[in-house]
């Protein structure tokens, strides 16, 4: 960087005309409005400014005003970088910093170096790009003179000036305050300086000011001192600064340029951009890409010309060792492993394991992901669970007969399909050893079918597994706000449609139930009323249902086990929905909220900080057949108040789910159930 000594600077300003004024702009990004706030006032009283002086974000400010560009265009400016939301953190990563200096080349055009090029938020690199793309259009010092030093830590800054005859006048713009005693040993000499020095016009607020009205406080700052200023306004008309009508016409359409990147990753991070984007959108959804993929932790952005924007990044491969899900309900405790590898070899690879245990369940979930594997953004996977479960008697209640109990139960399921944007197409194929209360052939003692005159009991039950498969073709479509959580959400929204058709056969009796049509659909939205209390809504439906030959719409046939006669509750149950009335519910399915055919609305109120406090959810649910485990109606009224505690570490939730019944069926006079359940899960969280 050129550094102008002080000396020198000083000496040049001892040249400038005396009808004129020197401005001396400082600070960090946040006091860019109180210096725009100033420049307005000095455009509106015409006061003439041959050179402009500035440091670090007063540096920028000044080298656009200098330009030509008004305040209100600057201030648009700044309005306009939109950067984009902050991607989630790495769970080690080192604290990074990066600035930008602003040097100048011979011809006076700006030079950018960037001190730091590791950065966890592609935000701040949209942001940067803006910078370089505002200095480029601009021609700084084409109005005004312009300087920049280096860093305030040169200070004195402004230079001091002890005889006033010897200075030209001076204007200082600076956000700290009069009475801001804070700070640095450094800064409070600099003040010091400040006071000593009669030759400065200081614009500063005499408090510490709100930084949401800081560009207000700079307009203040200068009516505050228009008596000093009345000696230079401009009363001859000999001077004025030419502001432009309108910020200069872009130059770039920002052609990506991937030459600098290993060829290994080169096509995989060419997919992210989109070739119908043109101009500051293209960067916008390229970084945006980026960041929702996360193989890419850092990423440089430099125009080089006028059409040209290198793009130079790296990845490396991402291993990600977890034991979560410490916890359960009341009844028992749920333990997870987790082991994921992401690696980038011209398309991404995503390779998760999962194994688990408690609960009466025990499995494992192995998941790959072939990212970016068709047109352009595509993602391929395939997902495999194998599982034992056998349920606690408190999901599953005994109503009349315990032939009605699923037992247990041995699956494996293997899901293949294709995702790109918020669709994903997939076909599920799964095979399940059931174990229910109906399959029992009962066991009887020989010598019972001796006695004519009694019927013969039997001593007990054998029971055998039924095998069930059923392949599930499906379309799913899914709009979710990011980070966005259905019952704990403080804002944010979710939309999610499902349809297919599924076909299911019972192997031991080799029964063929017809082709049915199975859909769902969830919408969910969550708003703040104030920073810490947020308001829910939402609603949902499940359908499965198929068409007879007589062009009537009904229910999935009833599933038959190891008898021809009776349908079997357990077998049954198991391809029907599990309605979401609560988080509960949710997240510990139960037969007892088991339909083929529901819907439900629900609203809610949540008073929290940082993902903890108090949560409340309550709705109305309408089951569109009577479930033979249930002992409620077809309507039901439920209401869930949970207390959650949320840490980097642990996820903990207590809560309450309370179901009443506002009919019922079969003389069945119970109206309600409820439940208290506990949840801790422990682990990194984002």
């Amino acid at each position: 960087m050129l550094k102008i000594p002080r000396i020198i600077l000083f000496t040049a300003v001892l040249f400038f005309h005396t009808n004129a004024a020197v401005i001396y702009m400082n600070g960090d990004y946040s006091s860019i409005e109180y210096h725009l706030g100033v420049l307005s006032e000095i455009e509106r009283f015409q006061i003439p400014i041959d050179t402009v002086v500035g440091s670090d974000w007063g540096a920028f400010t000044g080298a656009l005003w200098s330009a030509g560009w008004s305040s209100a265009q600057i201030r648009e400016l700044i309005k306009s970088w939109d950067s984009l939301p902050k991607a989630e953190q790495p769970k080690k990563v080192a604290l990074w910093h990066k600035e930008w200096l602003i040097k100048h080349k011979e011809d006076g055009s700006p030079f950018l170096v960037e001190l730091d090029e590791r950065k966890p938020y592609f935000g701040q690199v949209f942001f940067d790009l803006r910078v370089q793309e505002s200095l480029w259009r601009s021609d700084i010092g084409s109005k005004v003179p312009f300087r920049k030093i280096d860093s305030t830590e040169n200070y004195p800054f402004p230079p001091v000036v002890r005889r006033e005859q010897d200075a030209p006048v001076r204007i200082f713009s600076t956000s700290i305050a009069l009475r801001d005693t804070n700070g640095s040993a450094e800064e409070r000499y600099q003040q010091k300086l400040w006071r000593e020095d009669s030759t400065l016009i200081i614009f500063r607020p005499h408090s510490k000011p709100n930084p949401d009205s800081l560009f207000e406080t700079g307009v203040q700052a200068v009516q505050a001192r228009r008596s000093r200023l009345a000696q230079i306004t401009q009363s001859s008309g000999l001077w004025a600064l030419n502001y432009q009508l309108s910020p200069p016409p872009p130059r770039f359409l920002y052609f990506p340029v991937f030459d600098s990147i290993p060829a290994e990753i080169q096509e995989h991070l060419k997919s992210f951009w989109n070739p119908s984007d043109t101009g500051i959108l293209g960067v916008r959804n390229f970084l945006r890409n980026l960041q929702e993929d996360g193989s890419y932790r850092g990423v440089n952005l430099v125009l080089d010309t006028g059409s040209l924007l290198q793009i130079n990044s790296e990845s490396s491969p991402h291993l990600s060792l977890s034991l979560i899900g410490f916890g359960g309900t009341l009844f028992g405790t749920n333990v997870a492993a987790n082991a994921n590898f992401r690696f980038v070899n011209q398309f991404g690879y995503n390779l998760n394991f999962t194994a688990f245990y408690g609960q009466g369940v025990k499995g494992i979930e192995p998941n790959l992901r072939f990212e970016r594997f068709f047109m352009e953004s595509g993602d391929f996977f395939a997902k495999a669970k194998f599982y034992e479960y056998e349920p606690t008697s408190f999901f599953q209640k005994q109503i009349d007969y315990i032939d009605m109990r699923l037992l247990k139960e041995n699956g494996s399921r293997i899901v293949l399909g294709i995702e790109k944007d918020r669709l994903q197409i997939a076909v599920e194929l799964e095979r399940r050893d059931i174990t229910s209360g109906a399959s029992g052939r009962p066991i009887y003692d020989k010598d019972a079918f001796e006695d004519d005159d009694e019927e013969p009991k039997p001593i007990g039950f054998e029971y055998e597994p039924v095998s069930v498969s059923s392949m599930f073709p499906y379309a799913k479509w899914l709009w979710q706000s990011e980070g966005y959580n259905r019952w704990f959400a403080k804002e944010g929204f979710m939309a999610q449609l499902m349809g297919g058709f599924k076909a299911v056969s019972v192997h031991s009796i080799d029964q063929e139930a017809p082709l049915y049509v199975s859909s769902q659909g969830i919408l969910s939205i969550t708003g703040l009323l104030s920073e810490y209390i947020s308001i829910s809504t939402g609603t949902e439906f499940g359908a499965n249902f198929r068409r007879t030959d007589k062009g009537k719409i009904v229910m999935p046939n009833k599933l038959y086990g190891l008898s021809y006669f009776h349908p079997d509750p357990a077998l049954g149950n198991r391809y029907r929905f599990a309605m979401g009335m609560g988080s509960y519910m949710e997240e510990w399915q139960t037969p007892n909220n088991s339909s083929h055919l529901y819907g439900l609305v629900h609203a809610g109120l949540s008073l929290q900080w940082q993902g903890s406090g108090i949560f409340l959810v309550g709705g109305f649910a309408k089951d569109g057949e009577p479930n033979p485990w249930s002992e409620m109606g077809t309507k039901r009224l439920f209401a869930e108040p949970k207390i959650r505690l949320k840490m980097q570490t642990f996820d903990f939730v207590l809560g309450y789910n309370q179901i009443y019944s506002l009919g019922n069926h079969a003389n069945i006079t119970k109206k309600g159930e409820n439940r208290i359940f506990l949840s801790l899960q422990s682990g990194f969280f984002d």
